[in-house]
């Protein structure tokens, strides 16, 4: 018996909640024996888009949500005030919505200009209208947001995600010049990367691609994440069996 367990990127609270986000998942999506696809970086499907609607075809392909109808419409430039904009960390990235009985997903246009953090928001999106009339996630309907994050992993996109969760840039104006960060939907870099640990325990993925495919500074928390997965949760499908929902209930 080890004397110290492996310990996640992530708090063990997190950690465990991630585990009942994936266990409510499976149960409300009923698609146990749905095998996902491991979505990464460079996939021929995505790589060859060239415009917004192209690369959403491939993300809704791959989510496996092709006949699922649902309209889409760029946005030069979201409106923070605009009651349909939500905002997904420091920023409007897209939005899902219903109206007239039609869903609708909006995207800005200016994230044409990296094609693999749009497939992620594209993914996020998807996973909203997933998940409609679903009810509430494991913490109640506050973490409806966080849950949607991990719904992106959950169905193969979750290194997208967390490639896509921080970004930064350098910017140059006259003599000064520096860096800024912004980030992007609900769960940090490091949760993501335990949800695409869980992912791959759940549909037996080795994750050597994956690491690979994760920005340098994250290859790392991946190891960490698969490593207290695999010894927390060696059956990570029976472990996902066994939680009891209710527990995670708060009427």
């Amino acid at each position: 018996m080890r004397l110290f367990a492996p310990k996640p990127p992530v708090d063990r609270d997190e950690f465990e909640w991630l585990v009942a986000c994936f266990a409510w998942l499976r149960a409300v999506l009923d698609d146990r024996h749905v095998r996902p696809s491991f979505v990464l970086p460079g996939d021929p499907a995505i790589a060859t888009a060239k415009t917004g609607p192209e690369l959403f075809a491939a993300v809704r392909d791959l989510v496996g949500m092709a006949e699922w109808p649902c309209r889409l419409e760029r946005v030069e430039e979201f409106d923070a005030g605009d009651v349909r904009i939500v905002q997904e960390g420091s920023g409007a990235c897209g939005t899902f919505s219903v109206e007239n009985g039609e869903a609708v997903i909006r995207y800005d246009a200016a994230m044409l200009r990296d094609p693999d953090a749009l497939a992620a928001t594209f993914a996020h999106e998807l996973c909203h209208y997933l998940l409609l009339g679903r009810g509430d996630p494991p913490g109640g309907p506050d973490l409806m947001e966080h849950a949607t994050d991990c719904a992106a992993a959950y169905v193969g996109f979750g290194v997208f995600q967390a490639n896509a969760a921080r970004h930064f840039e350098q910017w140059q104006d006259g003599t000064w010049a520096g860096w800024r960060a912004s980030t992007a939907g609900y769960l940090s870099e490091q949760a993501l990367v335990t949800a695409v640990a869980m992912f791959a325990a759940l549909h037996g993925y080795p994750v050597d691609e994956a690491e690979e495919a994760l920005k340098p500074y994250l290859r790392g928390d991946l190891r960490k994440a698969r490593k207290a997965v695999d010894y927390s949760h060696p059956d990570f499908a029976a472990a996902l069996d066994a939680v009891d929902l209710s527990q995670w209930r708060f009427d």
